[in-house]
């Protein structure tokens, strides 16, 4: 399996990733965050490849192509809840899938699973048959492990120390501080999950959704690389939160 981000360019906001079969090259795009044509242009992804595009939850920087990918009629994978909140339920090409049960998309078997957000979200699971992908964001927790994973692709969106250091410099309100730590994935957490799985098969990390007040790109990347022991990288994706 190999990742592609879509994000490019320090001006955008949103998250898109593009994933390829290392076997006959079926395509799918895990979330849709971005415009139709910044997919296109950030990406150089003609779509021809595209076997279905997966969606975690109806957030706009997570879902803002959605509507374009249907009327171009390419399938996107959700939850009910998330359809029925973008006002597409019941579009044929937006393909209902529930937690825990396993679905095939051309050449991926994947796996959604619940996580911990302010809206119904998921993660995924993914595998092309050779390598499994996980596949987490937009959570402050995640109940599950994960066996014989080779890469790994987690939101890294803020870390405790920052939060408290802004609070207390009045850069920061409580409230706001609560609502990033009931829903979204810290530093301190990241690395208390990633230590809790078997990491023997696992090549890389992607930290994902850095918030762009409350993280340090290169303190988070040295962080997780010394308590995994793995290749960490950190995407250029950003998060206004």
């Amino acid at each position: 399996l190999h990742s592609f981000p879509t994000r490019r360019s320090s001006d955008l906001k949103g998250n898109c990733y593009r994933i390829k079969t290392s076997t006959n090259g079926d395509e799918l795009l895990l979330d849709a965050g971005l415009s139709f044509k910044e997919i296109q242009r950030y990406c150089r992804f003609n779509f021809l490849h595209l076997c279905g595009t997966l969606l975690t939850h109806q957030h706009g920087d997570h879902s803002k192509a959605v509507n374009d990918l249907l009327k171009l009629g390419h399938r996107v994978y959700m939850l009910k809840d998330t359809a029925d909140a973008l006002y597409i339920a019941g579009h044929h090409k937006a393909i209902y899938i529930t937690p825990k049960i396993q679905f095939t998309i051309g050449n991926f078997s994947i796996l959604p699973f619940e996580l911990e957000h302010d809206v119904p979200n998921v993660g995924f699971l993914i595998s092309d048959g050779e390598e499994k992908l996980l596949y987490i964001t937009d959570t402050y927790y995640c109940r599950y492990t994960f066996k014989d994973v080779n890469h790994i692709m987690v939101e890294c969106n803020h870390s405790y120390e920052i939060l408290n250091q802004h609070v207390e410099a009045g850069y920061l309100d409580e409230k706001r501080m609560e609502r990033l730590i009931q829903s979204h994935f810290s530093l301190e957490n990241v690395i208390k999950f990633l230590k809790s799985m078997d990491l023997t098969k696992c090549q890389d990390i992607r930290l994902l959704h850095l918030s762009d007040s409350n993280s340090d790109s290169e303190t988070f990347k040295q962080a997780v690389q010394a308590a995994t022991g793995k290749l960490v990288i950190v995407e250029q994706e950003r998060s206004p939160l």
